[in-house]
C-alpha cells in the first residue's frame, strides 16, 4: 500500500499547499481520502483529476471538504466525453447541509458512512470508528490484501475507542492540532502529547502527526509526542510518500 500526503494542515492551506488530503495507492487502484481547501489542485502532481473514482470524506469541514466540489464538476464535465459510464464515488456521513449536495450530483453515487459501515474498494477493506468531533466525524482503518493496516485519526479527541481502533496499525495517521499543554478535548482535536499517547499504546509501526497548526516551531510537536515512549513517530510534509 502507498499513501501520499497531499496535504496535512489545518483550517487553512500554506501558501502553494493545502489542508487534508490522502491518497492510497496499490495495483491500479486509487482511493482519495478528504478533500481539504486545495487538494483538487496539488493530487494532480500525483494523478490526474478524472482518474480518481473513490473518495472518502471522514467528515465535512471546509478543512477536510471543501474541494469535494472541483472533484464533482470535474466529472460531470467528463462524464460528457470518455468517463461517462464512470462514477465518482462519494463515501461520507449521511448528516449535515453538505450531505444533501452529495447525493443529488449527476455522475456521482453516494455511500453513506455510518458507525458499523465496511467498504470493499480493489484491494482495500475499509472500515470506520465514530471519532469525538463536534459534526459526525469517522477515522478511517484501510486493510490491503497482503495485510497492511493503515489507520487515520481524522479530526479526534482522544480516548480509548480510538486506541482500540487503531490498535497493531502498520501506519496511523494522527491528528496533532495543539501543542502538548493545551485543552485540545475541548476543541474536538488532539495535542501533540495525546498524539504521542496514542502511539504509544495502539503500537502503531509508525506514527505520521497530521492537521498540523500554523503557529510555532512544528519541531516541538514532534519532541512532545516521543516524550510518550513511541520514537517511530514523524511530522507529515506535503508530497511525503510512505509504503507499508
Amino acid at each position: 500500500m502507498k499513501i501520499t500526503i497531499v496535504g496535512m494542515w489545518n483550517s487553512f492551506p500554506k501558501n502553494n499547499e493545502a489542508t487534508s488530503g490522502y491518497l492510497l495507492e496499490k495495483d491500479g487502484f486509487t482511493v482519495l481520502i478528504d478533500t481539504g481547501s486545495g487538494i483538487a489542485a496539488h493530487v494532480q502532481d500525483y494523478i490526474g483529476i478524472h482518474d480518481i473514482h473513490h473518495i472518502i470524506l471522514t467528515h465535512y469541514h471546509h478543512d477536510h471538504a471543501a474541494d469535494v466540489v472541483a472533484f464533482m464538476l470535474a466529472r460531470r464535465l467528463a462524464g460528457r466525453f470518455n468517463h461517462r459510464n464512470q462514477y465518482l464515488n462519494l463515501y461520507g456521513p449521511d448528516s449535515g447541509t453538505a450531505v444533501k449536495l452529495l447525493k443529488r450530483a449527476k455522475f456521482s453515487k453516494f455511500h453513506a458512512i455510518k458507525k458499523n459501515s465496511k467498504f470493499e474498494i480493489g484491494p482495500f477493506k475499509f472500515d470506520f470508528h465514530r471519532s469525538a468531533h463536534p459534526v459526525e466525524t469517522y477515522a478511517v482503518r484501510a486493510v490491503d490484501d497482503s495485510g497492511a493496516t493503515f489507520v487515520y485519526t481524522s479530526d479526534s479527541s482522544y480516548h480509548a475507542g480510538l486506541v482500540r481502533f487503531a490498535f497493531g496499525a502498520d501506519l496511523l495517521l494522527t491528528d496533532c492540532s495543539f501543542y502538548e499543554g493545551f485543552d485540545a478535548k475541548s476543541e474536538g482535536h488532539m495535542n501533540a502529547g495525546e498524539a504521542g499517547q496514542l502511539a504509544a499504546k495502539s503500537d502503531a509501526g509508525l506514527t505520521v502527526l497530521t492537521n498540523l497548526p500554523h503557529r510555532g516551531a512544528l519541531d516541538a510537536l514532534l519532541d512532545s509526542a516521543k516524550q510518550h515512549g513511541k520514537e517511530e513517530i514523524q511530522l507529515a510534509e506535503a508530497g511525503m510518500v510512505l509504503n507499508i
